[in-house]
């Protein structure tokens, strides 16, 4: 299991990026409530999977280079992304209360009640570097895994009262989801320093792949049709605290069993490697996709097209955004050896 480590990781983030991009353009009446039970708790329980506490002894040291990796890139596609925004809708309003409020919401970092409208899924990165530090020093302080968890539980309980008594409060990068995602990142952590765990879904992969898939599936739908809308961690909604996590991990340890059993995938692992891109990348594929749809079929002819729009979507915006960004670094490859 550890020596396949890398493959797996890559394997489970390339499918979990499939998802995503394919969730985001099914309808809300759809199935897409069974892919946002667990597709971001995943995502923060693989960022805790490759944390290393021996590695990070200096904290300071941890946020700037947490910082670095996380913080930068999301300051500098949110300009770009502005921008883009900005000359395609509001070039000729440019200093009006939305393009004020656009342009600040990037330093606020929290993309709900009409924030960050150039590009809404930017808000995982803060929320990511907001858990990763708070998981560090929780760690930091609380060495012993038994405590932790009691702490993570602690945590569990907290985010969800968050949820339901200040469901309307939105804090800065995302620290409302960053008190319930800190348990996923936690729970990779520890999952990652079992080798018990390891070796049980190494062992008994194939039964944990379908039993999970079935069993969470069906768990989903009841709580979506109880509910009568999906969980989304953008939004803090979590829906009932014990179906939430059961779901969620439900989702994890399935699309784990899934990525160990196929053991290496390079199409996957690529979108593995690519994920923060395509990610950042594929609601700007989206929107001139719907552009020239609309400009290039009648509404009868898009209507008949509407059931194949998801997979349409899915496989040109994957397929154009990792075109563009292997040019991308053929270009920086040539421009550093120059």
């Amino acid at each position: 299991m550890p020596k396949e480590r890398v493959h797996w990781i890559d394997i489970t983030k390339g499918v979990d990026i499939l998802f995503i991009i394919y969730a985001h353009v099914l309808g809300t009446q759809g199935i897409r409530y069974l892919f946002y039970s667990f597709h971001i708790p995943l995502f923060f329980f693989l960022s805790g999977v490759v944390y290393n506490h021996k590695k990070y002894v200096n904290f300071p040291t941890f946020i700037k280079k947490s910082a670095k990796g996380l913080l930068v890139p999301y300051f500098i596609l949110a300009f770009v992304f502005f921008v883009l925004w900005l000359l395609r809708w509001h070039l000729n309003s440019l200093f009006s209360p939305e393009v004020i409020k656009q342009f600040l919401s990037i330093f606020y970092a929290n993309s709900n009640n009409g924030l960050m409208a150039f590009n809404d899924v930017l808000w995982f990165l803060p929320a990511l570097f907001l858990t990763r530090i708070l998981f560090a020093g929780i760690s930091g302080v609380v060495k012993k895994n038994k405590p932790l968890i009691l702490i993570l539980m602690l945590f569990s309980v907290f985010g969800y009262l968050f949820s339901i008594y200040a469901a309307n409060v939105k804090l800065p990068f995302g620290l409302e989801t960053a008190i319930s995602a800190v348990v996923f990142y936690g729970a990779g952590f520890l999952w990652n320093q079992s080798e018990k765990a390891k070796t049980l879904i190494s062992k008994y992969k194939y039964f944990l792949f379908i039993t999970l898939l079935i069993i969470g599936t069906y768990i989903s739908t009841i709580e979506y049709q109880a509910y009568g809308h999906q969980i989304d961690m953008r939004l803090n909604h979590l829906n009932n605290y014990f179906s939430f996590y059961f779901d969620a991990f439900c989702g994890i340890i399935t699309w784990i069993s899934f990525s160990v059993i196929l053991s290496k995938n390079s199409l996957l692992e690529n979108l593995g490697r690519n994920s923060l891109v395509l990610f950042a990348w594929h609601p700007i594929i989206f929107t001139y996709l719907g552009i020239i749809l609309a400009a290039s079929f009648n509404q009868n002819a898009i209507e008949n097209l509407l059931p194949y729009l998801p997979l349409i979507y899915t496989v040109i915006s994957i397929t154009l955004i990792l075109y563009a960004n292997s040019i991308y670094n053929k270009l920086k490859l040539s421009f550093r050896r120059d």
